[in-house]
């Protein structure tokens, strides 16, 4: 089973559910003078507290840069992951761009059989072309990253160890996101959860844990 394909085929049929959804309790036409794309980050702004919920799969191998390209070529499914996140939106500037605070943790069963904790901020983008029919962000993010169980590919095996290791990692996840643009406090999540050492800034370490997950978020 090829399972970073089964997620993504997942998120598309959650937002084919809320596409579908009927909305007569949302507002659909937005004021006069304001376009759809505006009005759905008013929107959004408006409610700046967030919560995820989120399930996926961790790769063993494979790093990062590789992954993004061409994700069929890791070795997944060693540790399941399922969790959660709070976030709140900082602020709104040059039209387009948000900065988001984000504090996170999940479990990862399987091999690993641990916990993962993050603090963030994430950096979000928001002008893209088709906003007035899928409103769509895209974010990165920085901030500590600390777990109480090495994963595989960080700690090696017991014959041939990692030289260099560190529960504390930077969280380094890049998201996107997709909701309707009436609703866009109703989201679905595609995040690539990384575990960064910045080039070798955390004891040494130059790749770190990856995982894909999809989810659900829900702005109040």
């Amino acid at each position: 089973m090829n399972l970073p394909k089964v997620i993504t085929r997942l998120a598309l049929v959650v937002a084919a559910i809320l596409t579908l959804a009927p909305a007569s309790h949302a507002q659909t036409t937005p004021p006069s003078g304001i376009s759809v794309a505006d009005r759905a980050r008013e929107l959004a702004d408006a409610r700046p507290w967030a919560g995820m919920v989120f399930a996926g799969s961790s790769v063993a191998d494979g790093k990062l840069r590789d992954i993004i390209v061409a994700p069929w070529t890791g070795s997944w499914g060693d540790d399941t992951l399922a969790g959660g996140a709070v976030s709140y939106r900082l602020a709104r500037f040059w039209k387009f761009f948000m900065l988001d605070a984000e504090l996170g943790g999940a479990y990862r069963f399987g091999d690993t059989e641990g916990g993962e904790f993050w603090a963030a901020a994430y950096l979000r983008y928001d002008g893209f072309p088709w906003t007035n029919h899928v409103y769509t962000t895209f974010g990165l993010s920085m901030g500590p990253d600390y777990v109480t169980r090495l994963p595989r590919v960080e700690r090696g095996t017991d014959a041939l160890p990692e030289a260099n290791q560190s529960r504390f990692l930077n969280f380094f996840s890049p998201e996107l996101t997709f909701a309707l643009p009436e609703r866009p406090h109703q989201e679905v999540v595609l995040r690539y959860m990384h575990r960064s050492g910045i080039f070798g800034t955390f004891n040494g370490v130059w790749e770190g844990a990856n995982s894909l997950t999809v989810g659900f978020r829900m702005r109040f």
